[in-house]
């Protein structure tokens, strides 16, 4: 089955000074890489251009469909125990 628009990929890196992104800061502090602290941190467009690690950003292209980045956490964490 086709997922999409999406590719998942997995990078395996050493941490870098001042790293951030959408799976958190690579600080050890699980709690704050929940993903609306990383939102705080760095806004939903994700990672500023001028510090991406690769050369481009790819557009994710929007669907009209509901986006989970923009469900409360509450609601998530609910969705989540059912």
């Amino acid at each position: 089955p086709s997922e999409g628009d999406y590719i998942n990929v997995k990078v395996s890196m050493h941490q870098r000074p001042d790293q951030d992104g959408h799976c958190g800061n690579f600080n050890g502090d699980s709690v704050d890489d929940d993903r609306l602290k990383v939102f705080s941190r760095l806004g939903k467009a994700g990672v500023p251009t001028e510090e991406l690690l690769f050369e481009t950003k790819t557009p994710v292209v929007a669907a009209n469909r509901p986006n989970i980045n923009d469900c409360p956490a509450v609601q998530l964490d609910q969705a989540k125990a059912y």
